[in-house]
């Protein structure tokens, strides 16, 4: 009786495959904090960094969940923004925005402006 089965190298490399694939997602938490010296708000700085780097996507005219188009929606997501696309010590998150490039400097301001709330 003959059987169908794979080869041993290609099992390797559909698992190589496979972990590449899956650690293509968001990273680890950014550990930023919010210093008391922190004057970034969503006026200042949120709002035009979501509309800039998040908005095309995440928006209610746009085609991915989750939706940041408030303050609300934006703190509901934190946590995932802040793996997604912050910056802080203990990372530097780049799985988004998709196919743009936003400095470190701009990551670090995100990952302090969640860690303090998203101060309006």
């Amino acid at each position: 009786m003959k059987t169908n089965r794979i080869p041993r190298f290609a099992c390797a490399l559909l698992v190589a495959a496979a972990s590449i694939a899956c650690g293509s997602g968001p990273g680890d938490a950014t550990g930023s904090t919010c210093p008391t010296t922190s004057t970034l708000t969503y006026a200042n700085f949120g709002q035009a960094f979501m509309q800039d780097h998040c908005l095309a996507c995440h928006s209610a005219r746009g085609p991915q969940s989750p939706k940041f188009d408030t303050v609300a929606e934006i703190r509901a997501s934190s946590s995932d923004i802040d793996r997604s696309a912050a910056a802080g010590p203990n990372a530097v998150n780049t799985y988004m925005p998709d196919g743009a490039s936003v400095d470190e400097a701009e990551r670090r301001k995100l990952g302090e402006w969640l860690a303090c709330g998203a101060p309006e």
